[in-house]
C-alpha cells in the first residue's frame, strides 16, 4: 500500500468519526442519551435511548452508503437489543436519517 492510499484510508476513518460526533451532539442536544460504540467495527456507531425509545444507528459521511451485509448486520443487533435500526448519512452540515 502507497503512502498516499495509506493517507486516504486515514483520511475516510477520521471523516467517518467526525461524522459520527456531529450526529451524537445533534441528538444530545435533542434530549437524546447517546453513546458512541468502542471502536466502531460493530454494526453500529451509536447506541441512542429518549423516554423508552432505543435506536442503533449506523453513520457514514459524504457518498457513503450501507451495503447489504451492513444492513442485515444492524437489523440483526436492533432486533438483539430491542432496538430500532437506524441509517444516518452526514454532508456537509446536512443529516438525513431513515429507519433499516
Amino acid at each position: 500500500m502507497t503512502s498516499h492510499n495509506l493517507m486516504r484510508k486515514k483520511s475516510n476513518y477520521s471523516k467517518g468519526i467526525s461524522a459520527e460526533r456531529i450526529v451524537k451532539k445533534r441528538l444530545e442536544k435533542k434530549g437524546w442519551l447517546v453513546k458512541q460504540s468502542k471502536g466502531s467495527r460493530g454494526p453500529y456507531d451509536l447506541y441512542a435511548l429518549k423516554g423508552g425509545r432505543k435506536f442503533l444507528i449506523q453513520v457514514k459521511s459524504g457518498k457513503s452508503s450501507l451495503s447489504r451485509k451492513e444492513k442485515r448486520r444492524l437489523r440483526k443487533a436492533a432486533r438483539e437489543k430491542g432496538a430500532t435500526a437506524v441509517f444516518m448519512k452526514v454532508k456537509g452540515r446536512k443529516i438525513s436519517s431513515k429507519f433499516v
